[in-house]
């Protein structure tokens, strides 16, 4: 689809130049000479962009930019202005402009400000669209997914919740397993009950079981007081074991107790206590190849797996990706006070990348991207360096350009520097500076670069 310009200048020649120039390059163009006719053109056609002269025969064109600032807030507006008139710019940009332009100004220059702003509009497009998309699958308990495996996952979760049944949840790391088992809880009978959380990984194995179960006075060289374990914690309310397949056998049999009666004997006593908790439990191991290896109990397996629900890695659920990065930019839009925005190539790269460490992955690398960014706009240069390294190596595996039998390998490499450069100054809108310290040169070497591949 083409995009629309609308020049607005009381220069005829001016115009007519303009005209013929961008619809070559192909745009479609729209002249006014004056503000009247302006108002008439934005009215009669699609415009997505507007350059706008500060002195126009019939009106003052801060006063019109104001006008059609709040008439048309999804349009670009662009000044256009004589030099030693600086300050009206500021104005004008301070009124709604996206950027202005001193006249007279290359057709080059002016077709930067072009790419740019069209840039900077599909960026305020996407993220207006994904703040959307965030409030239309945001669930009322903050389960936020559009894909198809986790709707079917939390159709499970509204159906096994306000039961008793033992839950094990099985999946990669970072996947989410601990704020699905919190949901379990909230939506369960016992949510007004304690919910306590065990990492069965993070404890040694001679302190586990005093951990689960408690102690007596005096059960080991150090118990100066008895003390209530997290099950006796847990009561009326909901245990999660995370990391289950980490227990050594030894803990196994008295877990196995504790699920099948609820009971259990506190370490160095003999009397049998009673608990009402509901267990869910996680893991990243196959616990079955676990049982098979004799590592992993089975009856305390299949008692663990009343219900069972793979939750799946991020990989395997892209269209995902935007929504939680718009959930976790909200939140760090709150905490710093600033309005942090993605652009859609950006966005494409996040979604395109494996993310070995799932959802805690991206969630830590946006966290860091914010803390980074300069400004409001984030760039790749923000993520880590792994993200920043995939950037630069899809720009072969996506297809931006292939290997041609038929040039030699100077041209080639030539070919892949001159897609690197050019995607560099689109990401950093322009910004011949950002966009050199990301590529690592000097900004007279891409000056130097840009002059030389600019021309074929």
């Amino acid at each position: 689809m083409k995009k629309s310009i609308l020049f607005v200048d009381d220069e005829i020649r001016l115009l007519r130049a303009l005209s013929l120039s961008f619809r070559k390059k192909g745009y479609e163009v729209i002249i006014a000479a004056n503000g009247q006719e302006a108002r008439r053109k934005l009215q009669e056609n699609e415009i997505d962009l507007v350059f706008l002269d500060l002195n126009l025969p019939d009106v003052n064109g801060l006063e019109l930019l104001q006008e059609f600032s709040s008439l048309y807030s999804n349009k670009v507006f662009i000044i256009m202005t004589a030099y030693g008139e600086i300050e009206s710019a500021v104005s004008a940009m301070k009124a709604g402009a996206f950027d202005y332009i001193v006249k007279p100004a290359k057709l080059d220059e002016i077709e930067l400000i072009i790419k740019k702003a069209h840039s900077w509009a599909e960026m305020k497009q996407e993220n207006l669209y994904l703040k959307e998309q965030l409030k239309q699958h945001e669930a009322a308990n903050g389960f936020i997914s559009t894909s198809l495996q986790m709707k079917r996952i939390y159709e499970l979760i509204e159906r096994v919740s306000p039961s008793d049944a033992t839950i094990l949840l099985h999946g990669e790391s970072g996947t989410g397993k601990s704020l699905i088992a919190k949901l379990i809880h909230n939506l369960g009978q016992r949510s007004q009950g304690p919910f306590i959380a065990v990492n069965c990984a993070a404890i040694p194995e001679q302190l586990l079981e005093s951990e689960l179960f408690g102690y007596e006075k005096g059960a080991f060289t150090g118990a100066s007081a008895s003390r209530a374990g997290k099950f006796e914690a847990a009561q009326n309310g909901t245990i999660f074991l995370d990391e289950i397949g980490e227990v050594p056998l030894s803990v196994q049999a008295k877990l196995l107790q504790a699920v099948q009666d609820k009971s259990f004997i506190r370490l160095g006593s003999n009397q049998v206590k009673q608990v009402d908790v509901r267990i869910v439990t996680a893991t990243n191991r196959n616990l079955k190849q676990m049982v098979q290896d004799g590592t992993f109990r089975e009856d305390l397996y299949y008692r663990l797996n009343i219900v069972d629900m793979h939750i799946p890695a991020l990989r395997e659920r892209k269209d995902d990706i935007p929504l939680l990065v718009e959930e976790f930019l909200e939140k760090h839009r709150r905490k710093f006070k600033k309005n942090f925005h993605i652009s859609p190539k950006l966005l494409t790269v996040l979604t395109a990348y494996t993310w070995p460490g799932n959802v805690r992955e991206l969630q830590n690398a946006v966290e860091r991207a914010a803390v980074l960014c300069g400004g409001e706009e984030l760039s790749i240069q923000d993520f880590p360096q792994e993200i920043q390294g995939f950037s630069k190596m899809d720009l072969v595996s996506e297809g931006q350009f292939s290997f041609d039998n038929s040039k030699t390998l100077p041209e080639q490499l030539e070919e892949i520097e001159r897609q690197i450069i050019l995607n560099a100054i689109e990401e950093h809108h322009g910004q011949i500076a950002s966009a050199a310290r990301e590529l690592g040169i000097s900004r007279q070497r891409l000056f130097y670069k840009m002059n030389k591949y600019l021309e074929q």
